[in-house]
């Protein structure tokens, strides 16, 4: 997971950390109607979410055409985003893990504390333990879609348990969840 700075690779991270799958929004048009369709069931449903013809979604799915930029966009963010599409790339087993027992987190990047009103950052490695209701937290936010929000809990976590007012920054180099 480490390699890819800023917030996207962040957000990337904490993706395939919870899902512990691959982002959808990475595949073809085809692929990522496929999985929709797995989800959503029919064609018809995945073009009503999306806002499209279903004759559009017909075309993406065989490879006959491509999304342009705005629908491209838009299926992008739908696949990555969409609360039940999450929920479909997040294991039963997984998520009880997580909730029962916490994880164990690597991050990488800038990161310290605020002392007297001065910041202490430095890049470092760190690995901590997160409780399962900090975790619960964080997964609760995630299968939202709401990368911004599951990333404020993790910081708020690693402060409340790692080292009491450490921050992470908010583009990580990496961060992996190890259990």
């Amino acid at each position: 997971m480490f390699g890819r700075k800023g917030k996207k690779a962040t957000a990337d991270a904490l993706y395939q950390g919870i899902s512990r799958q691959s982002d959808p929004s990475t595949g073809s048009p085809a692929a990522m109607v496929a999985k929709a369709k797995e989800v959503y069931g029919t064609t018809k449903d995945v073009a009503q979410q999306l806002g499209v013809s279903e004759r559009t979604i017909q075309r993406w799915a065989s490879g006959e055409g491509k999304p342009r930029f705005g629908n491209g966009k838009k299926l992008k963010d739908f696949v990555r985003n969409d609360p039940n599409m999450r929920r479909a790339q997040l294991s039963n087993l997984r998520e009880a893990r997580i909730r029962n027992q916490g994880s164990k987190i690597r991050a990488k990047g800038e990161m310290g504390v605020t002392a007297g009103g001065k910041k202490y950052r430095r890049n470092r490695e760190i690995e901590a333990q997160l409780s399962p209701e900090a975790m619960a937290e964080v997964m609760d936010k995630w299968l939202q879609g709401d990368d911004q929000g599951a990333m404020e809990a993790l910081h708020e976590a690693i402060g409340n348990e790692y080292v009491d007012g450490f921050e992470l920054a908010d583009a990580l180099e990496g961060l992996e969840f190890l259990r």
